[in-house]
């Protein structure tokens, strides 16, 4: 039997957008590229002061703030676990205080991960008109940048239990809209990292099994685990963004991705702002699969 861990690690896996309900929002970009900040694990506290594991999370979201600026990108995407541990009413309150600083730089796009909370991120953002997919009690989202397309999935299963899961609604969803959406370069972002950790993706196997048959989905990325990393899942691009706000261990770096994305590819540098600052600067070159 192909356990979750195998299925990952040896990549072996079984083989019209209105119809959908939902409308697809179109960000300003050029034709051939489009340039995105990509941001995870933002972990934003009610208490600005607070630290944990040596680190401020607010003091870390401050130092990126200029250089997400000076990118100029056309949006800025952020991988779950956006407030700090139970998505409390008043994480969200600081929450929206930099995304609205963000929004000043470009639209900022959210997934939502384990230390979030539904019902809670859906009151302090409540003006999402066009964007939500008809996923009952998930927040999924269809953006079109310039040569790409993202949708930005819900993997919080249940708020501060590490664990993740799209669900059976979100997957077949997922399913159905790729199979009625044009072949448009396809990018998917969501907060769960893979593999057989109790707290991964619980319904990952599933999750591929329907992406990899999609050859229009090119990369997914990834949060949860605080790591920068690049895998595959047979062809398929896996990245594993790093965490803007504290690091796990002393080889992590802290901070955020400048991506450009093209029909054929992606260019990713990494800005380390704090953490393991070595591969500050490091660009990573990405070919699509075909």
């Amino acid at each position: 039997m192909l356990n979750r861990r195998s299925f990952i690690k040896s990549s072996i896996f079984a083989a019209g957008a209105a119809s959908l309900g939902i409308t697809e929002i179109t960000y300003a970009a050029t034709g051939a590229s489009t340039r995105w900040a990509l941001l995870s694990d933002t972990h934003i506290p009610a208490d600005k002061k607070e630290v944990w594991r040596g680190f401020s999370m607010i003091d870390n979201l401050e130092a990126l703030l200029p250089g997400v600026a000076e990118s100029k990108p056309d949006g800025i995407g952020i991988t779950g676990d956006v407030a700090r541990l139970k998505g409390l009413t008043e994480d969200y309150a600081v929450v929206k205080e930099y995304v609205e600083k963000l929004a000043q730089t470009a639209p900022v796009h959210m997934a939502l991960g384990n230390h979030d909370n539904f019902k809670n991120f859906n009151a302090a953002f409540p003006v999402t008109e066009g964007e939500k997919a008809p996923v009952k009690g998930k927040h999924v989202t269809v953006i079109n940048s310039g040569p790409v397309r993202m949708i930005f999935l819900d993997s919080l299963q249940m708020t501060n239990n590490t664990a993740g899961l799209l669900g059976k609604a979100q997957r077949n969803w997922l399913d159905q809209y790729l199979k009625d959406s044009d072949k448009t370069p396809t990018l998917l972002f969501l907060h769960h990292s893979f593999g057989d950790s109790d707290g991964s993706l619980l319904d990952d196997i599933r999750f591929f099994r329907v992406i990899t048959q999609h050859r229009h989905v090119k990369a997914v990325f990834y949060g949860h685990s605080h790591n920068y990393s690049f895998t595959k899942a047979e062809d398929l691009d896996l990245i594993n963004l790093p965490s803007t706000a504290y690091a796990f261990g002393k080889k992590s770096s802290v901070g955020w991705v400048d991506a450009t994305f093209t029909a054929t590819g992606a260019t990713l540098k990494l800005n380390a702002t704090a953490g393991n600052k070595e591969q500050d600067g490091e660009v990573t070159e990405i070919k699509w699969r075909v």
